[in-house]
């Protein structure tokens, strides 16, 4: 009996898995049934209006009511403005292509690596042979990401992000007291656990409140 529920839970959980990938595909096959572009960089990405308001508050309120074909907003991108729309296409400057990209594959799949590919040359990384996961180039990233999760309201995106920084006990020792990178892993940490605190509080108070009130009653 363990064994048939075991194996049903993976199945399961294998459909689900399956199920992110198909959209995830969608994602990846550019123009397939999309109904929104935006320009990043220079770059057109396309996406789905109905997948991308259902994962994000932001984009949720940011098409309410949007028409793509019209283009007489001056606004930029922003959480109380809509886009400057250039022939239908959203120009997007609070992001770079590649974390713009990454966002969206966690609004579509639920999935994202945060880390950069390995050895693949960076900036601000001068270790041809590096793999991305410690150095300061996985840190910025991780930092871009974090920033654009808080920027369009994508929560978990942004605590998965957290996590992923402060997980590491070599990225603390090796990386925490280096000139470049000790403030912003600090910021990350009070960040994260000034959430955990905020969270906590909001849910002492709410209990409180539940309680009297079901004392009253």
């Amino acid at each position: 009996m363990k064994n048939q529920q075991e194996a049903m839970s993976s199945n399961i959980e294998d459909s689900l898995k399956s199920l992110s990938l198909d959209y995830l595909n969608l994602l990846i096959n550019g123009q397939a049934f999309s109904d929104v572009t935006f320009s990043v960089e220079g770059r057109l990405v396309h996406a789905h209006r109905c997948i991308l308001a259902a994962r994000s508050l932001f984009f949720r309120k940011f098409f309410y009511g949007f028409d793509p074909s019209q283009a007489d907003s001056a606004d930029q991108t922003g959480p109380e403005a809509r886009a400057a729309v250039v022939g239908g296409v959203i120009p997007v400057n609070s992001v770079g292509y590649e974390v713009f990209l990454l966002l969206l594959q966690f609004l579509y799949s639920g999935q994202v690596s945060i880390v950069p590919h390995k050895h693949d040359p960076r900036s601000n990384c001068g270790d041809r042979g590096c793999w991305h996961t410690h150095c300061t180039a996985a840190v910025d990233l991780s930092l871009d990401i974090l920033a654009a999760a808080r920027y369009f309201g994508v929560e978990q995106l942004a605590l998965l992000t957290q996590c992923n920084i402060l997980s590491s006990d070599r990225q603390w020792t090796d990386m925490f007291y280096t000139d470049k990178n000790y403030l912003k892993i600090l910021y990350v940490f009070v960040f994260f656990f000034f959430n955990v605190f905020l969270s906590s509080i909001s849910k002492l108070f709410t209990n409180k409140y539940i309680f009297e009130i079901s004392n009253f009653d």
